[in-house]
């Protein structure tokens, strides 16, 4: 996630104090309606912030964007648009009428909200809630997303280790997951680090003091006692 959007005070729902300070990029032409814009934003406790002409990237401190979806600034708004992924601040399109071409423009840019000219306020305000909960509910996916990916990979990592426990020191499988918890322990490291260090051949000292503990624990102890 980047670093510089801001986070809501709940995970999966938007508060109205939580478009206080909301940096809000105003993509749009000079003119009275862009003005009025600002103002209404200013209202609300956003900090409105103009991009314009449109920029080929978005800078990092942007948190919402308003744009204009007309058709003869495409081109511009395509390579803008080239430039971000999911977690990119949500787009909210003004329009003032809807024909195909319009249309294709906003399924392009992926808009979360769509405000119809003239511009009022309640209608900006629900607007700007809707598209910051649903950026925030795609924030959650990704998260959730890169969690199971990563839990998937030590899951993984951890089997393979085991496997090769298992292989090259003639044990079980409940053996080998015995062993690699013993390593941690000694080690003071996590169980997916010992199991990267088995993979990569680099086994923490003691693996054989180890072995030799699970294979004749009774020897092993009077050893100790010594």
């Amino acid at each position: 996630m980047n670093k510089h959007h801001r986070k809501f005070s709940h995970p999966s729902k938007t508060r109205l104090s939580d478009l206080n300070g909301l940096q809000v990029g105003v993509m749009l032409p000079p003119s009275a309606e862009t003005q009025l814009l600002i103002k209404h934003l200013q209202r609300i406790g956003c900090e409105p912030i103009i991009l314009w002409p449109i920029l080929k990237e978005l800078p990092k401190n942007i948190d919402t964007v308003i744009t204009t979806v007309e058709p003869e600034y495409r081109l511009k708004m395509n390579l803008l648009l080239d430039s971000l992924n999911e977690l990119s601040p949500p787009f909210i399109a003004i329009v003032e009428y809807e024909d195909p071409s319009t249309l294709q423009l906003i399924l392009e840019m992926r808009t979360a909200a769509v405000i119809e000219r003239p511009i009022k306020p309640f209608g900006l305000l629900t607007n700007l809630m809707i598209a910051r909960e649903s950026w925030q509910q795609r924030v959650n996916i990704s998260v959730e997303r890169e969690k199971l990916a990563l839990k998937v990979e030590q899951t993984s990592r951890i089997g393979i280790a085991e496997l090769l426990l298992m292989h090259n020191n003639k044990i079980d499988q409940n053996n080998a997951r015995r062993l690699l918890q013993k390593m941690a322990m000694n080690s003071r490291r996590s169980l997916e680090q010992v199991a990267q260090k088995v993979l990569c051949n680099e086994a923490p000292e003691g693996l054989t003091d180890i072995l030799n503990h699970m294979q004749n624990p009774t020897q092993h102890d009077k050893k100790q006692d010594e």
